[in-house]
């Protein structure tokens, strides 16, 4: 595992806990492919 990796693995475990039932988000892959999505709007 590389250091990318391990920072994903902890920041994903992070979000988690923090937002834990706080969100309207199932999971933190939700959660980061809203943000992608939002992200890819502002550049047009």
């Amino acid at each position: 595992m590389n250091d990318g990796e391990k920072i994903a693995i902890k920041i994903s475990g992070h979000i988690a806990k923090n937002l834990l039932g706080n969100t309207p988000f199932q999971n933190t892959s939700d959660f980061i492919s809203y943000i992608a999505y939002k992200e890819s709007q502002k550049k047009i």
